[in-house]
């Protein structure tokens, strides 16, 4: 089983904004201590160009086969749902995380859109914890903006980012709470 470390730089990474990992003004690796970008990239792990490089990679290695998530996946941008200090990684299949924002790897997107089918136009969806907003974003391309899409969240900038990072994209009618 392979181990990932935020101390050993050869195998695991964790990125943290530009300062090498075990480095933090605090002196305690591996610990967010302010609201700095943080993942972990594994040796594995293809950091892609664009969106739909993000889908074609997912295809390719077999997370995502649904024709209908691919064209959702497709249709929504991750990089719009991450802060632009950080967007270069937007892309990479793995977890993000800055301050009280975070997206899971985008193959874990894919299994639970994937789980969901079938989704059609009108059907409700809830997410709880919903984060960033990207997931109902997804899933909307799915159950349409006449559907029930509603997020819950527990804090109050989580849910004011993931209802900003919607209404860009004319995606106004997914709802957001915060709530436990």
């Amino acid at each position: 089983s392979e181990k990932h470390s935020v101390h050993h730089l050869g195998g695991g990474v964790v990125h943290n904004g530009g300062r090498p990992a075990g480095l933090l003004p605090d002196s305690q690796p591996g610990k967010m201590v302010d609201n700095t970008p943080w993942f972990l990239l594994h040796p594995q792990d293809r950091i892609t160009g664009s969106n739909h490089d993000m889908v074609d990679e997912l295809v390719r290695s077999g997370a995502l086969m649904k024709e209908e998530c691919i064209s959702a996946l497709k249709s929504v941008d991750r990089r719009h749902f991450w802060p632009a200090e950080a967007a270069r990684f937007a892309y990479a299949d793995t977890p993000l995380r800055s301050g009280r924002l975070h997206l899971s790897a985008p193959h874990i997107y894919a299994k639970a859109l994937e789980s969901l089918l079938p989704l059609s136009p009108g059907m409700s969806f809830l997410n709880v914890g919903s984060g960033t907003g990207y997931f109902n974003s997804v899933v909307s391309e799915l159950i349409g903006p006449l559907a029930t899409n509603h997020g819950v969240e527990l804090w109050p900038e989580t849910v004011a980012h993931a209802r900003q990072r919607c209404c860009a994209l004319n995606k106004g009618s997914i709802e957001f709470t915060v709530g436990n």
